[in-house]
């Protein structure tokens, strides 16, 4: 397991990230799933490493290590907290003059919003299973009946949402198998399977993801809030894989993204659901393989 690391910013913050993979790879910012904390990229570390990629998982603000910065929408985070990082890793000897970046259902709306603060630095972006504006009422009405539910609970009742995010994060350090169980009965079967087989890695991205209950409040204040951007305005070169069978995100949406983005295509995977992170995290890691310099031999 990769260690835990952390930096302070100038007001007094701390932003905690794990790299996983090689430590001197070409670095690759991985963007956490909602109510999940960095410790999702894990999942990854095996192929982070065969594909020579060091891949940095931070945790956004109030979310496992990282101090809350209630309020905060995703261009606060772009602008204060990973540009901080990358001046960190910088200085530790990691190259980020070039760097790419990953964002998995809720992250993937942060991953874009790192593309359009850094495009002459970001090399490719991959949305997986990333979901729209959902500022949009339209849009907002076509969420999943458990996100749009905790999206209300968060911004009409906090101390309700706080409740169940805090039982959550109990239920998911005693009982690791029963909360994926019960969490996979939302989910296709392909995505039941997926959470049974790891449990273990599932649970523990959400308990640590749930360190403070107001965080994952403020993480659905910012996941429905207003992005800051227009997609026509991220022009850096944007794979967008999704699952065909995806009960969280529709699939349709990549379809939507990919018509908005200016440089982008889709990568579809019919009968495959949300955690197509997990099933298909190969595929993911590849679309950085042409920016990976390999040493020389002989």
């Amino acid at each position: 397991m990769a260690s835990l690391h952390s930096i302070t910013l100038d007001d007094g913050r701390r932003v905690a990230y794990r790299v996983f993979g090689d430590p001197r790879g070409f670095v690759v910012i991985s963007c956490h799933g909602g109510l999940m904390s960095g410790l999702d990229a894990a999942i990854a570390d095996a192929e982070a490493r065969e594909r020579g990629i060091a891949l940095v998982s931070p945790d956004r603000p109030g979310i496992g290590g990282t101090s809350r910065r209630p309020g905060h929408r995703m261009r606060d985070w772009v602008r204060d907290d990973l540009a901080a990082l990358l001046h960190h890793l910088e200085r530790s000897g990691l190259d980020v003059a070039r760097f790419g970046v990953t964002g998995w259902s809720e992250g993937g709306q942060y991953a874009l919003a790192v593309g359009h603060a850094f495009p002459e630095r970001v090399t490719r972006v991959v949305v997986v299973a990333g979901a729209l504006p959902l500022d949009d009422p339209a849009t907002f009405a076509e969420l999943n009946r458990t996100d749009a539910t905790m999206a209300r609970l968060s911004a009409r009742v906090p101390f309700v949402a706080r409740a169940m995010f805090a039982a959550s994060r109990v239920l998911s350090r005693r009982f690791p198998r029963f909360v994926a169980r019960v969490s996979g009965r939302a989910l296709d079967a392909s995505d039941a399977a997926i959470l049974r087989g790891e449990s273990a890695w599932f649970a523990g991205a959400v308990a640590d993801g749930m360190a403070d209950a107001r965080g994952g409040v403020e993480e659905y204040h910012a996941f429905v809030g207003p992005w800051g951007f227009r997609l026509e305005e991220v022009r850096v070169p944007i794979a967008v894989h999704q699952g065909g069978a995806d009960k969280l995100i529709p699939a349709a949406w990549a379809e939507r993204l990919v018509e908005r983005l200016p440089d982008a295509r889709l990568r579809s995977y019919p009968g495959e659901g949300h955690f197509i992170v997990v099933s298909r995290r190969a595929e993911v890691l590849d679309e950085f393989a042409e920016f990976v310099r390999r040493p020389e031999v002989g």
